[in-house]
């Protein structure tokens, strides 16, 4: 499958006011390609690929809710510094209902994503990982792709079994572009969830390979317990090959009894210039006095390489906490919501972060701020969507810098959509910005409409197209990583039945790549 996009020109006084700001800004007449990354499940069937006992007997456990076999969602992308040609993709395969993947998969490119090799790493037993210590799980999730300066590439998943509710953090690592991956290692096990031990959830997981130094890599993600939890974090000092002892960035809030109370969620890590780390996530504040609750981004920062933590965090904006919603079905879109995407300019350490909010209650927008003085204070939240039209809902935003400062935020939007037809039009665009946030240009990424109503269902949180999307830089180019529906006008299933387990075998989403050239 290869779909041809067209970019909208930009306007002749776009492109003075790039070249005011002294970047270069192209007519964008000239017409790309969508390029299919991702292709069929290449987990076992059983021999039988509409029996869901036998899709799912690499499970090694009973499964519950509904697999769907042969669809790819949640991509994740990373570009080579050493070699800006080679790319390396990662994603769910075979997401299930009721969380998480069959597997999560892996592809790379070595001719700046013209064509891509899948490649199986052993994450999961239904990817070949049966009697490892990092692959003996039943499913994964949260696949997140990083380069280190010398080559070297980290994937971060969470492993999980659903029968016990076990989890681990596990990572490999790959020293010839994606091609020949370590067995995954665990950064941090707990066991099967139990009442009366009160055992730990983990969740939501990033990794970031120091960019200026090789031996040191960065992972962060939360820890729930019952009635509390915390940012964590471990790092690698020897490129990855081991990592130190997990351990709390923030304190372990108590949820009840106390008036005020923190949750912490979706952390990621950038790296200064100088070295400094920021950890960006979002928090809710919850007044017990009151019943009510605040939403907030903010960051943590180190001076030394994680070893140590500020004890108070930056706050950067508040918001409100929404997902986008069908606006004719009234379900919902499981699109990571509150998560932060963050990106730093490696020249000037200017940062940048990006979310979603609920400006009304038919219009969902994503904002971007920025901050020019490591994180201590930021810019005025702007609209990072703003061609999109008024009422209309923008959602899942992701961030990246390009060579000449250039920022490109990418993003879902239903604009057109058309009202009262079967299909929920859904469209992919990046909007680009001067460093200091002033709108440059907009490009369009799908050739047409996809149907949101085809994707993935995640049972009552509704259509599943990740919690993230893949963006990065190639030079000057942007680079990207997204979920595709495929057009199969098959009827939406919704609310879901998950008292048992069931198989989906119709190749509903693709993992597809596109490249933009501002």
């Amino acid at each position: 499958m290869r779909l041809r996009f067209s970019r909208f020109p930009a306007s002749v006084a776009t492109i003075a006011l790039a070249a005011a700001a002294g970047l270069t800004l192209l007519p964008s007449a000239a017409s790309a390609q969508l390029v299919p990354i991702s292709g069929l499940s290449p987990n076992p069937d059983g021999g039988d690929p509409s029996d869901p006992l036998a899709v799912t007997a690499c499970n090694g456990a009973p499964q519950p809710g509904v697999v769907y076999r042969n669809s790819e969602t949640e991509p994740h992308l990373a570009v080579n510094p050493t070699d800006p040609d080679n790319m390396i993709a990662a994603w769910h395969q075979d997401r299930w209902s009721t969380g998480a993947a069959q597997s999560v998969g892996a592809a790379y490119t070595f001719d700046g994503g013209v064509t891509w090799t899948q490649v199986a790493i052993p994450f999961t037993r239904c990817s070949s990982g049966a009697g490892t210590a990092g692959g003996d799980f039943e499913r994964a999730s949260d696949a997140w792709i990083s380069f280190s300066p010398d080559g070297t590439a980290h994937y971060m998943a969470i492993v999980y079994d659903a029968s016990t509710g076990a989890d681990a953090m596990a990572i490999a690592h790959s020293e010839d572009g994606g091609v020949t991956w370590t067995a995954p290692a665990i950064i941090k096990q707990v066991p099967a969830h139990s009442p009366v031990q009160r055992t730990p959830l983990q969740d939501k997981n990033t990794v970031t390979a120091d960019p200026y130094d090789p031996d040191l890599a960065y992972a962060t993600w939360t820890v729930f317990r019952w009635g509390s939890n915390a940012l964590v974090f471990a790092r690698s000092t020897d490129g990855g090959a081991s990592w130190s002892a997990t351990r709390p960035i923030n304190t372990l809030d108590k949820v009840s009894p106390a008036n005020l109370a923190n949750y912490h969620q979706g952390g990621q890590i950038e790296v200064l210039p100088d070295g400094t780390l920021v950890n960006f996530f979002y928090r809710v504040l919850s007044d017990k006095r009151t019943d009510t609750e605040i939403a907030e981004q903010a960051l943590f920062r180190s001076d030394d390489q994680g070893k140590h933590w500020e004890h108070v965090d930056t706050v950067i904006s508040p918001f409100e906490e929404s997902y986008a919603i069908d606006p004719e079905l009234d379900i919902p879109v499981r699109d990571a919501g509150p998560l932060p995407d963050t990106a730093v300019n490696r020249d000037t350490g200017d940062l940048y972060v990006v979310w979603q909010d609920r400006i009304s209650p038919d219009e969902l927008a994503v904002y971007i701020s920025a901050s020019a003085d490591g994180g201590t204070t930021w810019s005025n939240p702007v609209r990072a969507n703003p061609e999109t039209p008024d009422g209309v809902q923008a959602f899942l935003p992701e961030v990246a810098v390009n060579d000449q400062g250039v920022v490109g935020v990418m993003f879902y939007d239903f604009r057109n959509d058309v009202l009262g037809d079967d299909p929920l039009g859904t469209d992919v665009y990046l909007s680009l910005f001067a460093p200091d946030l002033t709108f440059l240009d907009e490009r369009r990424l799908t050739p047409e409409p996809m149907d949101l109503r085809q994707s993935v269902i995640t049972g009552a949180r509704g259509y599943f197209p990740g919690d993230y999307m893949g963006l990065d830089t190639a030079g000057g180019d942007f680079v990207a990583a997204f979920t595709l529906t495929n057009d199969l006008g098959l009827p939406v299933d919704f609310p879901q039945d998950n008292d048992g387990v069931f198989v989906d075998n119709h190749n509903r989403t693709d993992i597809v790549f596109a490249r933009v050239t501002p």
